[in-house]
């Protein structure tokens, strides 16, 4: 069952991110560590006007077996951009042992028909560089790419 998280999935939810967090600190040390969350910064997610979060739970595994985030935005105003209402997947993370169910899936059908609601016109999302499974999980689902940010050490 995929519905709008609440304030009582926290510890739930905090697991799952974790998760995330782990695989983001071990692709991309440099710019990410492990993190302990707290639950403010679960409830500021929640009530964020523009923000949305979705949870898949269940009811045999006593739990959530996902998670994901995001937010509408419009086009920074610069005036060689196209004006867009647009939203963004900030995270979407699905437990280890739910993947490969539909759960992932699922979870995005629901945050995109949020996305159109609130007027969106399309979903971006970031996948950081050796993150196989996700770039393979969203090109799967229709995403292709559409910018790369490159850096260089200085």
């Amino acid at each position: 069952m995929i519905r709008r998280a609440r304030d009582e999935d926290w510890e739930g939810a905090r697991e799952l991110w974790r998760e995330a967090d782990e695989l983001h600190a071990s692709i991309a040390p440099a710019y990410f560590r492990r993190a302990s969350r707290g639950p403010d910064e679960w409830r500021t997610l929640l009530v964020a006007p523009e923000a949305a979060v979705f949870v898949a739970e269940d009811a045999a595994a006593a739990g959530l077996t996902g998670v994901v985030s995001a937010r509408v935005y419009e086009t920074p105003p610069d005036p060689a951009m196209v004006p867009l209402r647009r939203g963004h997947v900030e995270l979407l993370v699905v437990a280890r042992a739910a993947r490969r169910r539909g759960v992932g899936r699922g979870l995005m059908a629901e945050v995109a028909a949020w996305a159109r609601r609130q007027g969106a016109a399309e979903l971006v999302l970031t996948v950081w560089d050796g993150n196989a499974a996700a770039e393979a999980f969203y090109e799967r689902l229709g995403y292709r790419a559409l910018s790369r940010v490159l850096h260089a050490k200085l």
